[in-house]
């Protein structure tokens, strides 16, 4: 997610953060080295002069009023497992209102025509797959991939690995089947610089 981050930023807004600037950005629990869901540092990059639109099925106001007995709703017992390990799921809630005024956010599916609507915006695309999937490997691992372009049937993504894959060619099928396919509780949350920024 950070490295993610830091290829959008540098791209629209011409900031070069430090892995520890991006570490404060996004609010990543170093000491416990666990992602963090990205209600958190999303209302900072907007405030940095960033427009952000966001398709994810999970819902934030129904997290908020119900905690942690909605996630059986929508994730897998693996699924929600990973996320306890691996991220920051458990303290998110202090940070959707902000996020929920902020963020253009729909709450729903993502699609791959969703997909090729934000490229259309010359939106940069955030994408969480699963990296086990992707690499052909059987299990569950969130990852987040950074898609730029559409040539044909292939997504063109930066993928920070490890290792890192720059400009990295995935075939439309075998990117929906990683973000999940129809049943996908991908998150896919394009960036482009705000008119005003």
């Amino acid at each position: 997610m950070l490295a993610v981050y830091a290829s959008v930023l540098d791209y629209f807004l011409g900031q070069k953060p430090t892995w520890g600037e991006l570490e404060t950005l996004s609010g990543f629990d170093v000491s416990g080295n666990r992602a963090v869901w990205t209600v958190e540092p999303l209302p900072k990059m907007a405030r940095l002069g960033l427009d952000i639109r966001m398709i994810e099925p999970f819902n934030y106001p129904r997290f908020l009023d119900k905690g942690e007995s909605y996630l059986s709703t929508l994730y897998s017992e693996e699924e929600i497992a990973w996320y306890y390990e691996h991220s920051t799921i458990q303290s998110m809630r202090d940070y959707i209102p902000e996020f929920l005024q902020t963020i253009a956010y729909e709450c729903r599916r993502a699609t791959l025509a969703d997909l090729d609507n934000m490229l259309a915006e010359d939106r940069l695309v955030f994408l969480s797959v699963n990296s086990k999937v992707l690499n052909d490997g059987p299990g569950f691992s969130s990852h987040a991939i950074l898609i730029l372009s559409k040539e044909g049937d292939e997504y063109i993504a930066h993928d920070p690995g490890l290792p890192p894959q720059p400009y990295r060619r995935i075939e439309s099928s075998k990117l929906w089947e990683a973000m999940g396919g129809d049943d996908n509780t991908a998150e896919m949350t394009g960036f482009k610089k705000a008119a005003h920024g």
